[in-house]
């Protein structure tokens, strides 16, 4: 009696570490010699600005684990070394610091000799690992800015210096019991690559006959005394905002045409507007009239080397003299977000 009651206590026992170690687990890990992290291409603003995200990369070890375990006396250990000291190098001179890191988040962050252990704390649950069946371990890089970088390309190269012991029957806390470790090492490299390029500002420029005095609006023609309505698209392709605040843009009086700020075919509201796009650029534009000396809209009859005209709505002569229009609009242009601004022209 006495001794099914010890066999059924150890049974017990020996159950419960199960459960919490987990199986063994099948294969070994493979590393991968070379391994390329290509992290995009960017304007030096946003390098600088520290807008360049987190790029994921396999960090060269792959493992076939069966379940893999928290507890146990398993572990993955990489020992990062870095040719630049963690920095992207131009060839001709320039540099770009950056982070690498076991997590997306960079608190597992590499330092040159330093070695972190996958199989740590809650990184591999972090990770998403733990169960998988063959497990790829990921490294994480991202430019950290470090003012503007000159344009080029930037290269920097990871040496990961890998050494796993895996236990390949049932771990107990700290010891491989009723099986034997699997142990290895190997290194991994990871050529990681920047382009930093200019991603200028684009102006375009559309006209459109909203109204000909033979066929209205409908299916409207540029014929003599027609309304057409020129509009210039200012945009910012970059993911951050445009430096240097307040956007001016001048538009010339197109050849045949004339300005109008009044007549036939004149929609509703001021005759000079801003439409913001999507997404919304943040600027502004006020416009009241052509006296008012204030807003944001001057008119120019000596192709932009004065801006003191104002012609007045309603006289062919006033604004026929007008070449030029300049908007300066305010405010500063957010990140991929462009605006139109739109100016109503006549047919001569």
């Amino acid at each position: 009696m006495i001794a099914r009651s010890v066999a059924a206590r150890t049974t017990v026992a020996v159950a419960g570490a199960a459960l919490f170690c987990g199986a063994a687990p099948a294969t070994a890990c493979t590393v991968s010699s070379s391994v390329a992290a290509d992290l995009g291409s960017f304007s030096p603003n946003a390098v600088k600005g520290g807008a360049v995200p987190a790029v994921k990369s396999r960090a060269g070890l792959q493992c076939g684990f069966a379940v893999l375990k928290l507890l146990g006396s398993d572990n993955v250990k990489a020992t990062f070394t870095s040719a630049n000291g963690f920095r992207l190098i131009r060839a001709g001179g320039g540099s770009v610091p950056y982070r690498a890191s076991a997590d997306e988040a960079g608190v597992y962050a590499a330092s040159q000799g330093a070695t972190i252990d996958y199989m740590q704390n809650n990184l591999l649950n972090l990770l998403g690992l733990l169960g998988n069946s063959n497990a790829d371990l990921p490294i994480w890089v991202k430019p950290t800015g470090d003012g503007f970088p000159p344009v080029g390309v930037y290269r920097d190269r990871i040496s990961i210096s890998w050494s796993w012991s895996i236990c390949r029957g049932l771990g107990l806390i700290g010891l491989c019991a009723l099986g034997s470790s699997d142990t290895g090492t190997g290194t991994s490299v990871i050529d990681i690559t920047l382009t930093v390029t200019p991603r200028d500002a684009t102006l375009s420029t559309t006209s459109t006959t909203i109204w000909d005095p033979v066929n209205t609006s409908f299916n409207p023609r540029a014929l003599p005394g027609s309304r057409r309505t020129v509009t210039a698209t200012f945009a910012n392709p970059d993911i951050v905002p445009l430096d240097g605040g307040p956007v001016d843009i001048v538009v010339p009086t197109p050849a045949g045409a004339a300005l109008s700020l009044d007549g036939e075919g004149a929609p509703p509201g001021p005759a000079i507007t801003l439409i913001e796009g999507s997404p919304e650029s943040s600027m502004r534009l006020r416009y009241t009239a052509p006296s008012d000396a204030v807003d944001d809209v001057d008119f120019s009859a000596d192709k932009g080397q004065t801006w003191t005209h104002q012609p007045v709505a309603g006289d062919p002569a006033s604004q026929g003299a007008v070449t030029h229009v300049r908007l300066r609009t305010r405010g500063t242009m957010a990140a991929m977000s462009s605006f139109s601004v739109q100016i109503p022209y006549s047919v001569r």
